[in-house]
């Protein structure tokens, strides 16, 4: 039997090591573009994991979590269109 949220758990983990990846590439080579991306796809885990919460009935937990992955959110936009 799957566990019911299966699918946010797939994701968070997935866009979790996506962003160690990626975020390691970008320091190496010094691609600002691969760093902003590991920000977004930390932005989607902290979204995954706040659904999980949420559904889980964690509102608190989870609200805190989709504040984090907005601010997040925001701020690499803002960096992306400044530099």
């Amino acid at each position: 039997m799957r566990h019911p949220f299966e699918k946010f758990i797939r994701l968070e983990l997935l866009s979790i090591v996506c962003v160690i990846l990626f975020g390691l590439i970008a320091l190496i080579q010094g691609y600002l573009l691969l760093i902003f991306l590991s920000l977004y796809l930390l932005a989607i885990g902290l979204l995954c994991n706040a659904m999980i919460e949420w559904y889980t009935h964690q509102s608190a937990s989870a609200g805190k979590q989709v504040l984090r992955a907005i601010m997040i959110f925001l701020f690499t936009t803002y960096l992306m269109f400044l530099l």
